[in-house]
């Protein structure tokens, strides 16, 4: 077996422990502050936290496949464990010192510097290029939510789009 062969197979497998890790991580450290709510994260919330390691492993899949150094039926293996870690059930968690996705990922409060509320997401910017957090959140649970943001997300910069949608009218 060639050294390239076992470093991708190795990859492959670091990527799908990655994708486990942040859905069901096997520590799980205490959240900080007092919990607030609990929501569950939907499909497409999900889909957007595990983004980057599907990309990767697709990616992979289909240059392994198609190169032939990567059986078919590993393929199958490899995507069928993505799709079911991306079928486990998750949820956010809102802190007083933070929210959390899942119980792997915790961002504090202070990291955020405004936030995008729209019909169906709620965006929490960061001062850095990449650091949105995108939250989706259905529009029943929107108002709970948006309590606990505007009361911890500095004030100074937030910009809340159905405020502005609900003055034009």
């Amino acid at each position: 077996m060639s050294i390239l062969l076992i470093i991708s197979y190795l990859m492959i497998a670091l990527l799908l422990m990655n994708m486990l890790a942040k859905a069901r991580p096997k520590i799980k450290d205490a959240m900080p502050g007092k919990k607030l709510k609990t929501l569950p994260m939907s499909f497409i919330s999900r889909f957007q936290l595990q983004r980057s390691s599907l990309l990767a492993l697709l990616t992979g899949v289909v240059f392994g496949t198609a190169t032939g150094w990567l059986p078919v039926s590993t393929a199958g293996i490899v995507g069928a464990m993505a799709i079911i870690t991306m079928l486990l059930p998750m949820q956010y968690t809102f802190t007083t010192q933070g929210v959390a996705l899942g119980d792997g990922i915790f961002y504090p409060w202070h990291d955020f510097s405004g936030f995008i509320a729209k019909e169906k997401s709620l965006e929490l910017t960061h001062p850095s290029f990449f650091g949105r957090l995108t939250l989706f959140v259905k529009p029943a649970d929107m108002t709970n939510v948006l309590q606990y943001v505007e009361r911890y997300v500095r004030k100074n910069r937030v910009v809340n789009s159905i405020s502005a949608k609900e003055n034009e009218k």
